[in-house]
């Protein structure tokens, strides 16, 4: 009879939990940890997108690398965004300010009322717009009937390795960055036979069939078509384009490594599983396009992007390395890999008068400036820095400005089969990428000034 008793009495006291509203609260901050302490060996960063790390083997012994088709690579289910939870890491204690520019405005900049004015303001010019127009219309003229693009051809100087996805990717990117959508712009028909032809690609777990892609580029392919999936949406509200986007977020969280970076696979058990610095750029920017779009992103995956980040720091003088490696330092400066990981910061609520961001800034400007005299050129480095610039904005921004127009504007093909490109002779990744490569970056960074509204600009 006790034991009757307990059990009623047990079962009388257990209570429905009441449904609780959810509310979505959007912050930025920035984070608050401080540089990290680990070190790490001296390391080349992956060529953007289509470049094979050809130098793997000097750092880590090839017993730990172990290649494996990702089509053999079972993901794991992609985390359930939490709708409670904020979606960037802002600590309370140190607050972005008003003068922070919300997340849902800065695809603003690129609607035809908007650019005209944030490219005066910004410093472009009449000759900077002419630069992108040449140069979208080379890209439209190198579509596939199928509505792709490649790495390979039909122009002259292609990569020596397809990629269709990275092409596609790249291509709609420099297009869309002026504000051509399916329905609106002056290459809005290029666009539309683009997402129609690459929204049939995409399989059942957000990931995209485009042909044959070589095993190290295809995460770096699939977080850039993720960024320009994640546009479209946010660009248009169009609905044909959220479900594909939500699914290629989910497929890039799910990719996301213990250490909080992203490299050539997802997560494998018995698998290294350590991120790099330049994969990792590129899925910061599919997130926050996610954002952009309205897409839920977990504030646990940016906490671990944060960790990540204080890992590959090495200091002042050397910047951001490779990976997190307690020998790093052996590492020398590599400015893509510095400027990928403050472009990071930036968007992860560093305040612009953070002294870690200016002391990153005057490092890129000393060490890394444009100038083609006396180095190699670099457009994949000039890409990143020329963002973190124009986001910081200032005499930084001024300075690499007034260098990147004397640069860029002059050094576009003027005449013949390939007017409006930029060759990629003599570029640290151009033999890679190709000419498509060179000059869809290029193109994006004729359209900084509007192609995304500074972060620091305020609302």
């Amino acid at each position: 009879m006790h034991a009757i008793l307990l059990v009623v009495l047990a079962l009388i006291g257990i209570r429905e939990r009441a449904a609780e509203r959810l509310r979505l609260e959007l912050s930025f901050g920035a984070a608050n940890r401080p540089p990290g302490a680990q070190r790490e060996a001296e390391h080349e960063e992956a060529a953007p997108a289509v470049e094979i790390e050809r130098d793997v083997a000097k750092v880590e012994p090839p017993a730990q690398v172990q290649p494996r088709e990702m089509q053999q690579a079972t993901p794991p289910p992609p985390p359930v965004p939490d709708p409670t939870a904020t979606v960037a890491v802002a600590p309370a204690t140190e607050p972005a300010g008003s003068s922070a520019t919300p997340i849902s405005a800065v695809l603003s900049g690129r609607s035809a009322e908007s650019r005209q004015r944030l490219l005066g303001d910004g410093g472009g010019t009449a000759e900077t717009e002419s630069a992108v127009e040449r140069a979208l219309g080379w890209i439209v003229r190198q579509q596939r009937k199928d509505g792709l693009w490649s790495l390979q051809g039909p122009y002259g100087d292609g990569s020596r390795q397809e990629n269709r996805l990275a092409a596609s990717a790249m291509a709609l990117l420099a297009l869309q960055g002026a504000g051509n959508t399916p329905d609106v712009g002056e290459h809005h028909a290029a666009v539309a036979k683009a997402w129609k032809g690459m929204l049939r690609l995409q399989q059942a777990d957000g990931t995209f069939d485009a042909g044959p892609i070589v095993e190290q580029h295809q995460m770096y392919a699939h977080g850039q078509i993720t960024i320009a999936l994640c546009e479209a949406l946010g660009m248009t509200r169009d609905p044909r384009f959220a479900e594909p986007a939500r699914r290629a977020l989910d497929y890039a969280l799910a990719a996301q490594l213990p250490d909080g970076g992203w490299r050539y696979q997802p997560p494998r058990p018995g698998a290294e599983n350590r991120g790099d610095m330049s994969v990792t750029g590129w899925y910061l920017m599919a997130l926050k396009s996610g954002e952009m779009a309205g897409l839920p992103v977990p504030a646990e995956a940016y906490e671990r992007l944060a960790a990540f980040l204080d890992g590959v720091f090495v200091s002042s003088e050397k910047g951001y390395a490779y990976q997190i490696n307690p020998n790093q330092k052996y590492f020398d400066f590599r400015p893509a890999l510095t400027a990928e990981a403050l472009l990071c910061r930036q968007y992860l609520g560093w305040r612009r008068d953070d002294p870690r961001l200016a002391a990153g800034v005057d490092l890129l400007l000393r060490e890394a400036p444009l100038d083609v005299d006396h180095r190699r050129k670099n457009v994949y480095a000039w890409y990143y820095q020329t963002q973190v610039f124009h986001h910081f904005g200032g005499p930084a921004w001024d300075a690499w400005n007034r260098s990147m127009q004397s640069e860029l504007v002059p050094a576009q093909v003027a005449g013949g089969r390939e007017q409006g490109s930029w060759d990629p002779a003599n570029d640290q990744w151009g033999h890679v990428g190709g000419r498509l490569f060179v000059t869809s970056l290029c193109a994006c960074m004729l359209e900084v000034y509007y192609r995304h509204v500074p972060l620091y600009a305020g609302p």
